[in-house]
């Protein structure tokens, strides 16, 4: 199973400006690896390695298939939640409108994420 890591939201977000974007596109191809390892069956997951094409050579579908790797990234959050035994608080909405505020929707997608993460250790930790 893929190690699952608690990251600093802002740190994510930080590393991103830093980096012109470059960090962003690891982390998100980390985030959609991390997801399908807490969610393997979910047919909506994306590949990590794919997103990071279609976000790098979206301009040749008009950016159409990114858009919509982006929403099956957001239903595959929300599946994950589930999966790790939460109630879904992810909005995809929020997460969307948090695109066009200097890509602040890293550090929601990456607090959702960590609550996912705490959710499964501490499934883990207790003894069957």
């Amino acid at each position: 199973m893929e190690e699952l890591k608690i990251r600093s939201p802002f740190g994510v977000w930080g590393l991103t400006l830093i980096s012109f974007g470059i960090y962003g596109l690891f982390w998100y191809a980390k985030t959609a690896t991390q997801i399908k390892a807490v969610n393997p069956n979910n047919p909506k997951n994306v590949s990590g390695s794919s997103l990071v094409v279609w976000m790098l050579f979206g301009f040749i579908t008009l950016y159409i298939v990114p858009i919509i790797n982006w929403f099956k990234l957001c239903a595959s959050i929300k599946a994950e939640q589930q999966a790790a035994g939460l109630t879904p608080t992810f909005n995809t909405g929020v997460a969307t409108l948090l695109c066009f505020l200097a890509g602040t929707n890293l550090c929601y997608i990456q607090a959702q994420q960590n609550l996912v993460v705490t959710a499964v250790q501490a499934r883990q930790s207790v003894p069957v």
